[in-house]
């Protein structure tokens, strides 16, 4: 069964940049280790940081047409920093590998189930 993961981290530290180097490499060393172990299970599937939050851009269907606009949101305490893309057995799996990402990193990890194809898979 697929799930992305969701990470997220601080909106205001992240606007800051005011991250500590040591822990910018743990965490770095961090996710290496874990996506040596989730390749060599078969449970790696794909990953990737997102850009700064203040670039996003929302397309909305108004009366004239689509409209972009700044953002998904107004004011967040939580800005989402990265995706991982795992297929593993269950669930209960799923949740294990977010939790060691929330112990080791700190972000908050939301994990949902991916659906493959069908409609009814949710």
């Amino acid at each position: 069964m697929k799930f992305i993961m969701l990470a997220y981290t601080n909106a205001e530290s992240w606007a800051s940049g005011d991250f500590d180097p040591a822990d910018v490499q743990a965490a770095c060393d961090f996710y290496e280790q874990l996506g040596k172990e989730l390749t060599e299970s078969g449970e790696f599937v794909s990953t990737a940081g997102l850009g700064d939050p203040t670039h996003t851009r929302t397309i909305r269907k108004t009366d004239t047409g689509p409209v972009a606009s700044d953002g998904p949101y107004a004011e967040v305490k939580e800005v989402l920093v990265s995706f991982g893309i795992i297929d593993c057995a269950s669930l209960d799996r799923a949740l294990e590998i977010g939790a060691r990402i929330t112990d080791a990193v700190g972000d908050t990890v939301e994990i949902r189930p991916l659906m493959d194809g069908d409609a009814g898979d949710v």
